[in-house]
């Protein structure tokens, strides 16, 4: 990890690199990426001012960085925006640079006929500086921007969410497909 007292996105994409190939476990990759991400979080200079605005009339999505092993983007989320209940299909670390995001975790069970049974395991407010952290078996959730400015955040993925194949459910549990639309910058 970089000592210096500024930590730049450079700098955490190198330590990232390095944690992705010494371990494979999706608990342990989140543990060590965690604490790097907040520290990244707590200073907004460190992503280009251009990635942290959302274009009119939509949700902001830019890829920072694509590796083989993980991704890392930006995500800024207009005044009332939502994402129902969805996974990931890989581990996930996220970090709140600006505002705040609710987030529900869902534990998912089949109940037939294309539904599932959508059990709320926790509600949490992340305000500017907090992490949280998605591993396979705990990574669906859902995220909502209930406030009046734009959240911004930043996202780290094992896997590139563009064209890959998830589910998302609605809130009387019907399942759909979930394919994520490209980053607007590539």
């Amino acid at each position: 990890m970089a000592t210096t007292d500024t930590y730049t996105l450079t700098d955490f994409i190198a330590d990232l690199d390095r944690i992705t190939r010494e371990e494979s476990a999706a608990h342990r990759i989140t543990a060590r990426t965690a604490p790097l991400l907040a520290r990244l979080v707590r200073d907004p200079s460190s992503i280009a001012a251009r990635y942290l605005a959302s274009p009119p009339g939509r949700r902001g999505r830019y890829m920072l960085h694509r590796a083989p092993t993980f991704n890392v983007t930006s995500v800024v989320w207009r005044p009332g925006d939502r994402a129902t209940a969805h996974n990931h299909e890989t581990w996930g670390v996220i970090g709140v640079i600006d505002n705040e995001i609710e987030e529900t975790r869902y534990r998912v069970s089949p109940a037939g006929n294309g539904r599932a049974s959508l059990e709320i395991t926790s509600v949490t407010r992340h305000r500017s500086g907090a992490v949280s952290c998605l591993v396979p078996g705990d990574e669906i959730h859902a995220m909502h921007n209930p406030t009046a400015r734009d959240t911004v955040e930043i996202h780290v993925y094992g896997r590139d969410l563009a064209g890959l194949a998830r589910r998302r459910w609605d809130e009387d549990g019907t399942e759909k497909p979930l394919v994520s639309d490209k980053y607007l910058n590539c």
